[in-house]
């Protein structure tokens, strides 16, 4: 996934370590191509990351009539992982190294940028169900920001029970009191995205790593929680330094919890580039428009790539 022209600013991105306010921040739309909006839910101006995690959109539900709204054409990233997850329907992912991949609920796409990497996500055949799903970006820390390009298909990831929810764990590690579960999901980074869903109101208590900072966004329902409720489309900054948290659920409810350690030192986000430089930003940009191979080609895919804007002085 990418992000849009009006997200052009080169933001300087970074965490508030050991804020215990909550905040709630609801998200926008955003026109992800001519025919489709999405939810952005970060960065925004005033919540940039939460631990590595500097994205999240959530998509859809997209009407099958409508499925072909879905198609980013190919576009390059550089320092960052990419997770693409899905509540309904089936995506397409193609990139540079080779890999055509599938999605389909329940399902795990991750994308590691690394050094470089150019990829295209299209609508797959599948007409039944609506399209539904979120994507998330993880910041690669300063040490690991080079690495080679990768992709990593995963069938399943950990489910289990907390409470009466069902808990899916995409990535990072997620220590109950009874015993630990660990996404399989490759991570350069202390950090966890786990989905909640309830069918019915529920009150769970979660465990929660005191050097994590924590964030929840509600996909679907309402919880209420630090005396605030939150609902549709919004997520709450919970800052760090809590060791458990207790919310509850109302009926029909979906949400993402996201946590990590934050960063060391701040780092650099424009357009689809992260980095700790903002000079291996501009260089990257510079090659993408110039179609150095650094990047490779999506091939197979029927369109013209997409070209990055210029960068603010």
């Amino acid at each position: 996934m990418t992000r849009t022209r009006q997200d052009n600013e080169l933001q300087t991105c970074e965490s508030e370590y050991l804020q215990r306010d909550a905040t709630l921040f609801p998200a926008s739309p955003r026109q992800l191509t001519p025919k489709l909006k999405v939810q952005r839910v970060m960065p925004q101006r005033q919540l940039k990351m939460i631990g590595p995690w500097c994205f999240l959109d959530h998509f859809g539900p997209v009407a099958p009539a409508d499925y072909r709204q879905f198609d980013v054409p190919p576009h390059p990233h550089i320092g960052l992982q990419t997770i693409t997850w899905l509540f309904s329907g089936q995506l397409l992912h193609k990139d540079s190294l080779g890999y055509e991949q599938s999605l389909r609920r329940g399902e795990l796409n991750l994308m590691t940028a690394g050094s470089g990497i150019s990829h295209a996500e299209i609508a797959d055949e599948q007409l039944r169900d609506p399209l539904h799903g979120l994507q998330l970006w993880a910041a690669l820390p300063p040490a690991h920001e080079q690495t080679k390009p990768r992709f990593d298909h995963y069938q399943q990831v950990p489910q289990f029970s907390i409470g009466n929810c069902l808990a899916t764990l995409i990535s990072g590690v997620y220590a109950g009191k009874k015993s630990t579960h660990e996404s399989p999901a490759v991570s350069f980074h202390p950090g966890v995205a786990m989905i909640l869903q309830s069918p019915l109101s529920t009150v769970i208590s979660l465990n929660l790593e005191t050097e994590f900072e924590y964030g929840i966004y509600v996909c679907e329902g309402r919880i209420d929680i630090e005396g605030q409720t939150v609902r549709k489309h919004v997520l709450i900054n919970l800052g760090s330094n809590r060791s458990h948290l207790e919310l509850e659920m109302g009926a029909d409810t979906t949400l993402i919890m996201l946590g990590g350690e934050a960063f060391d030192q701040p780092i650099k986000m424009w357009w689809n580039f992260v980095s700790s430089n903002a000079d291996r930003i501009q260089h990257a940009q510079q090659q993408w428009n110039a179609g150095d191979s650094r990047f490779g080609e999506v091939k197979g895919y029927q369109g013209d790539r997409l070209m990055a804007p210029e960068m603010p002085i």
